[in-house]
């Protein structure tokens, strides 16, 4: 999204993709502030101050060259603007405030992630809350899929053996029956959804690594996030 807002032509192109990256990306900023200690109107107000900011300055478009990962880049990124910008940050809350993404309709679960992780330090907190919207929006991007090919309903269905987290042990003979398939085929869609879900997961990791190369590490390192 960065580089598309960097070489597109059209202006209001480059306003959609650099709005979907802030709404991608605000949950784990918004964490890490309020483990910092600002209360929430003044972790939203400062999310709200440091996008305007990276848009101002086009700080995004410079992202590809730092040869880094966009998890890095962004935590620096604020807090060089925490600490170099916050009376700026100051007076747009105080009036003249661009809202530059909507953080309202989230704002529970961001909150509840944020009290979840309170344990841990400003950045891990930031780490593990970013781990978990990349997986969250792989996940997304895969239910758009089917949705768009009228799978959804087997998704649902299929879900629970590809994502874990279930309370109850799962019966594939059962998913079968509720399905209406034979066991032989519900086990080839598992296997057909575990590899479009990985190709998901690989597509949203390579979008915040500037070197291809670099998505297999850090898979790596965001597993090794979420595990621990």
């Amino acid at each position: 999204m960065v580089l598309r807002a960097r070489e597109t032509e059209s202006a209001e192109s480059a306003r959609e993709a650099l709005s979907g990256f802030c709404e991608a990306y605000w949950p784990p900023l918004y964490s890490f502030l309020r483990h910092r200690g600002y209360s929430s109107a003044d972790a939203q107000d400062l999310v709200q101050g440091f996008f305007a900011h990276l848009l101002e300055q086009n700080t995004l478009t410079r992202a590809d060259r730092q040869k880094g990962r966009l998890r890095t880049f962004l935590l620096g990124s604020l807090q060089n603007f925490l600490y170099n910008e916050y009376d700026r940050a100051r007076a747009l809350k105080r009036g003249g405030r661009r809202q530059i993404v909507s953080i309202e309709e989230h704002l529970p679960e961001a909150e509840a992630a944020m009290l979840a992780t309170s344990h841990l330090s400003d950045a891990r907190c930031y780490d593990l809350i970013l781990a978990s919207n990349i997986v969250s929006r792989a996940w997304q991007n895969l239910q758009n899929a089917f949705v768009a090919e009228g799978k959804a309903e087997w998704l649902e269905e299929l879900r629970p053996f590809v994502a874990g987290g279930s309370v109850t042990p799962l019966n594939q003979e059962e998913a079968a029956g509720r399905l209406g398939v034979p066991i032989a085929t519900l086990r080839t869609w598992l296997s057909r959804l575990r590899q479009r879900y990985r190709e998901s997961l690989r597509t949203e990791v390579a979008s915040i690594v500037s070197d291809p190369a670099d998505v297999d590490a850090e898979l790596h390192h965001l597993y090794q996030i979420l595990m621990a």
